[in-house]
């Protein structure tokens, strides 16, 4: 079985990677892939086109605010 290691909110600061370009992204965006770690110890994944890595912070963020789950949100992590 395989097993993931969660990372807690000071590893998910190290990640380091890089934006890849994407032909679904607007002039000067780059697609970010971007780590949400909830309470409870789930973690979710997902890409998002943005001009930086704060910018996709700040668009997933946003997009969990709507969604009115924000207050369980521990750390995202854009790279």
């Amino acid at each position: 079985m395989l097993m993931k290691k969660i990372l807690n909110a000071s590893e998910m600061k190290q990640v380091r990677g890089g934006a890849q370009p994407s032909s679904m992204c607007g002039e000067g965006e780059q697609l970010y892939t971007c780590s949400t770690s909830w309470m409870g110890g789930t973690v979710t994944q997902g890409s998002v086109c943005a001009k930086s890595a704060s910018a996709a912070h700040a668009a997933v963020s946003k997009v969990h605010m709507n969604q009115d789950v924000i207050r369980d949100e521990v750390a995202v992590v854009c790279y």
